[in-house]
């Protein structure tokens, strides 16, 4: 058995590994079988207008995060810090342990910058 041990970059400041993150209350999403399916409404002006011209371009889309993506949302409540989650999602998936704070930082920037489907508390 392969052990390997977590890696934190020099280029994460600790300051930003005790930031705290919440679930945005107007994201809809479910849990089925273990797996978070996000509803995300498909609004835009330019959707609208070729819905107008006939073009089929469904008014909701559906998002499935996968195995990781799911845990690390599910886990998301407001009182744990991204280090605690690092821990939790290291302790779930060894595999993840191999630059887990890099990439977990950036998994939680995109959703909160790109999607906003979190957000900071602190």
């Amino acid at each position: 058995m392969l052990v390997m041990k977590v890696k934190k970059s020099d280029a994460l400041d600790e300051t930003f590994l005790q930031q705290i993150y919440q679930i945005n209350p107007q994201v809809i999403f479910t849990i089925k079988d273990g797996q978070v399916i996000i509803e995300k409404k498909q609004n835009h002006w330019t959707q609208r207008l070729f819905r107008k011209l006939y073009v089929k371009i469904p008014e909701t889309s559906y998002i499935t995060l996968d195995p990781y993506g799911s845990f690390i949302f599910q886990a998301i409540d407001g009182k744990k810090d991204i280090e605690e989650l690092g821990k939790l999602l290291s302790s779930k998936f060894e595999e993840a342990d191999t630059y887990l704070y890099d990439r977990l930082t950036l998994y939680l920037h995109y959703l909160e910058i790109e999607e906003k489907w979190i957000y900071s508390v602190n």
